[in-house]
């Protein structure tokens, strides 16, 4: 009877062990299922949505970025978020032959969301606006998110930055600090960026730009030639 009562006892646990993991597996697959009705909610939004309904989803990812854990991997998400920093430069929306969605504010907070994601699709997207977008604002937020993400191994991010840095004639001061800044972040964390990232420093550093620009080139040539 003894026997009888200590396997009753451990089948007992055992059901409970196993009714908490299906538990726990509910919960999780329910989150998920939430997160992905979430991003369809959004993709709709997004697409068919103004200016501040566009800006509305980005900010609610935001908001729920650790709740929903969103990261690179959130596929459809990255691609709803990219579509939105092409909004009005590389996507255009025209009636009557007027552009109808150049919407600076919306390019300029989803690559602020691009940054977050990171991953080899964000920096695709990112280097896409650097490339492309004519506003030096939102130009200047790319540079500084690719800060964040990192460059490729082959050294894509670097090279879009030095292209756009010399195609730029009179450039921004606030544009060029961001250089400045993804610049030294990049040669950082990737060591075989780190003459090329001293030369364009260099040339910043000895070009016609207000003394604040210049010293921080400086300074960032100096950390580089430290670490």
């Amino acid at each position: 009877m003894k026997k009888i009562s200590i396997l009753a006892f451990i089948l007992t646990m055992l059901c409970g062990v196993f009714a908490f993991a299906a538990e726990g597996d509910s919960i999780e697959d329910a989150l998920l299922s939430k997160k992905e009705q979430r991003i369809k909610m959004y993709l709709y939004q997004a697409k068919v949505g103004d200016m501040a309904q566009k800006m509305e989803v980005l900010d609610k990812i935001l908001s729920e970025f650790n709740e929903f854990n969103y990261s690179a991997d959130d596929k459809r998400l990255v691609e709803l978020v990219t579509m939105l920093s092409e909004e009005g430069s590389t996507r255009k929306e025209y009636e009557n032959g007027r552009l109808v969605n150049n919407f600076p504010d919306v390019r300029r907070k989803a690559v602020k969301v691009l940054a977050k994601l990171g991953g080899d699709q964000s920096r695709d997207a990112l280097v896409s606006v650097l490339l492309n977008d004519e506003d030096t604002v939102v130009k200047a937020e790319a540079c500084l998110a690719l800060s964040e993400v990192g460059d490729s191994q082959t050294g894509e991010a670097l090279r879009a930055l030095v292209y756009v840095y010399r195609k730029s004639y009179n450039p921004d001061p606030n544009f060029v600090k961001a250089v400045i800044q993804s610049i030294k972040a990049i040669a950082k964390s990737n060591s075989s960026a780190y003459s090329d990232a001293i030369f364009i420093l260099s040339e910043i550093q000895l070009g016609n730009y207000n003394r604040e620009i210049r010293e921080a080139a400086y300074r960032a040539v100096e950390e580089l030639s430290k670490s």
